[in-house]
């Protein structure tokens, strides 16, 4: 099971090993937006100036890149954002299973490359 510190499970970057359910983690995303302006004219020492003033603010697409970023040493991460929002929401000891689980995952895949690499 994973160390807890705070109540919170360790879930160690494998760059610099901060707790990343502490520390965070971070992602990219790009969206885009609608927005009405509203031009009107005024005078101002002799001389006409068109201005606007933006309202009606609306996202019309939002979308979220999957790879998720150490907040502490800025490094991608090995797990995609979905798998790490996937620990919220959850008691205690499944978090500590879920980041189990990761941990695993991550151990699989280096002993996998050390495999082929010595192959």
């Amino acid at each position: 099971m994973a160390e807890v510190s705070n109540g919170v499970p360790s879930l160690p970057c494998p760059q610099c090993g901060v707790n990343l359910l502490e520390k965070g983690f971070y992602n990219y995303c790009s969206e885009r937006s609608v927005v009405t302006e509203r031009n009107y004219a005024y005078v101002a020492q002799d001389h006409i100036h068109v201005d606007h003033e933006e309202t009606d603010n609306q996202i019309e697409d939002h979308e979220c890149q999957l790879d998720a970023y150490c907040c502490e040493c800025d490094d991608l991460l090995p797990w995609p954002l979905y798998e790490l929002r996937n620990i919220g929401g959850r008691s205690p000891d499944e978090v500590g299973k879920a980041v189990a689980m990761l941990l695993a995952q991550l151990k699989s895949e280096d002993e996998g490359q050390q495999e082929g690499a010595s192959a």
